[in-house]
């Protein structure tokens, strides 16, 4: 027998959310959310590799775009090389499957927020939103989203991370 008050119970009730999926619903998730974790993988042993190159004294051009000057390109590849760093730093700092929040703390948001500003600056939006999703680790696309809010006409919507080629 309870003894909670009829208030308490509704209480109780209120906090219990259930969803229930299909299987092939489920399946779907899974595949997307493992697409994803290989995806995220991908870029951060490419990011790895790029910062070892850099730190053996190559600066990489990593965008490839006629419409930037070879000084351009490569001040947008430093501030790429930032946001990477600050990406792989955080492996220490979080277990496998924590939440990250690589560009929303201090100073990295700073960081991340100067980063969008260059980006902005030499490329815009288009520039930003390609960094962001071609080489920017999937588990940190949301964060550095948000910690570029306010960067020109960046839009608010926070972009989830999805495999490439997949469609929204």
């Amino acid at each position: 027998m309870s003894t909670a008050s009829p208030k308490e119970s509704r209480e109780l009730e209120a906090v219990v959310d259930v969803e229930v999926v299909s299987d092939r619903e489920y399946q779907q998730t899974l595949a997307q959310h493992r697409q994803t974790a290989e995806q995220d993988k991908r870029a951060r042993s490419r990011a790895q590799q790029i910062l070892q190159r850099y730190e053996n004294g190559f600066t990489p051009n990593l965008v490839q775009d006629i419409r930037l000057s070879a000084f351009d390109s490569l001040t947008v590849s430093r501030a790429i090389l930032q946001l990477l760093r600050l990406s792989l730093a955080e492996d220490h700092n979080c277990a496998v499957g924590e939440q990250r929040f690589t560009y929303l703390r201090e100073p990295n948001r700073a960081i991340a927020q100067h980063c969008g500003q260059i980006l902005y600056h030499l490329g815009g939006i288009r520039l930003m939103h390609h960094v962001l999703e071609w080489l920017i680790p999937a588990f940190d696309q949301a964060n550095l989203s948000q910690a570029w809010q306010g960067i020109g006409n960046w839009p608010v919507s926070v972009i989830r991370p999805k495999a490439r080629g997949q469609s929204d």
